[in-house]
């Protein structure tokens, strides 16, 4: 799709709805039906964002002998919903569209479409040091003292687990909620979620975990770490592969359930590695350059991927190939980035607190 020739507007001003936060952008999520979009900063505010875009660029799009243009929006984005929630940590999807906010208290809040708290989750023991929520499932867990919880169904099933000496900053959920992760300053534990008798595998972490992700079969676990480290444990076997070359640290990994490929940040280029065969296939996916990539973000749907830079830039590449489409040139340095769950929206955050939601006509990606 050609861009329209006025000068000094790139796909980024066509395309995306902005809002500006008093805070660096921490965290961006959006809910189950892909109606909301949950902002968290690092001063601890949390606002929410509604999807529906009274400008889609299908309305702006004008087809004229062969040649595609679209017109800049013409109004302003519906203001963001402003929620009382003053110290967020981590922010999740729920159930029925809402969220699920931890605070650096230790609380952990059920936030509704509106903004409003309805109330609190597996809080009758505080603080929750981590916390994740598997929509498949129905399954909520939280780390509270070195004692794993889990809530399925009814509020007052709760199960207890002790984990010992360790002491989890960050959880995961496999997909089909049957696993979970639990990431500590210096190791890696995994679970089987019907099974209390102890770790299925464990394996030790050079630095402090930043990112925590499966492979959508569950085969995989992607661990980054703050000293530029990427793990990969095999559940299968027990096997770990590690990368420790990165430049920087790997805050944000991703895997593509289209090409069944882990990707990280950290480099500068976007690192990938192919997990089809028996071994890692390093993947090159779009330009090398002199700055680093800070955030990965795997397309739902499609072999495509979002990568934000130091440098505030925003591309999608074609996961295995150089090509990648330039969304936004230059800002803050990338924070946060988050495809919705049909592909159709990213939600972008930076350094300076910008936010964006990107709406992609359907066009642009063949």
């Amino acid at each position: 799709m050609n861009q329209q020739t006025i000068p000094n507007v790139t796909l980024f001003d066509l395309l995306a709805r902005n809002w500006q936060r008093p805070a660096p952008v921490r965290q961006l999520c959006f809910n189950e039906d892909d109606t909301i979009l949950a902002i968290g900063s690092t001063d601890g505010a949390v606002a929410l964002a509604r999807i529906g875009d009274n400008e889609p660029p299908e309305s702006r799009i004008v087809i004229d002998n062969g040649q595609t243009t679209i017109s800049p929006r013409q109004g302003n984005p519906s203001p963001l919903i402003s929620t009382r929630i003053q110290e967020g940590a981590t922010l999740s999807a729920y159930r029925d569209g809402t969220f699920l906010v931890s605070t650096a208290s230790g609380e952990l809040l059920h936030v509704t479409r509106s903004g409003e708290i309805s109330g609190k989750v597996l809080s009758d023991r505080t603080p929750i040091s981590a916390f994740a929520h598997n929509h498949a499932a129905g399954l909520t867990t939280a780390v509270v003292r070195r004692r794993l919880r889990l809530q399925s169904g009814e509020p007052t099933s709760i199960r207890e687990i002790d984990l010992g000496d360790l002491a989890p900053v960050l959880i995961s959920l496999s997909d089909d909620g049957s696993l979970i992760a639990l990431a500590g300053p210096d190791k890696l534990s995994v679970r089987r979620i019907g099974d209390d008798s102890g770790p299925l595998w464990e394996t030790g972490l050079s630095s402090p975990p930043l990112s925590l992700k499966w492979s959508a079969d569950g085969r995989w676990l992607g661990c980054g770490q703050h000293a530029g480290v990427l793990c990969l444990l095999d559940v299968e076997t027990g096997e770990s592969i590690v990368f420790g070359d990165f430049p920087g640290q790997v805050g944000s990994v991703d895997w593509s359930e289209a090409t069944n490929t882990i990707l990280a940040s950290g480099a500068y280029r976007i690192a990938g590695w192919s997990m089809t065969a028996a071994l890692a296939k390093p993947l090159a996916t779009g330009r090398a350059g002199f700055v680093p990539v800070e955030a990965v973000a795997a397309h739902p749907v499609k072999a495509l991927v979002a990568a934000g830079y130091a440098n505030g830039r925003i591309a999608v590449a074609e996961i295995g190939s150089p090509e990648e489409l330039t969304i936004r040139d230059i800002g803050g340095p990338v924070t946060a980035l988050e495809w919705s769950a049909s592909g159709r929206y990213l939600a972008a955050g930076d350094a300076l607190g910008n936010t964006a939601i990107i709406t992609f006509p359907n066009e642009i990606f063949k």
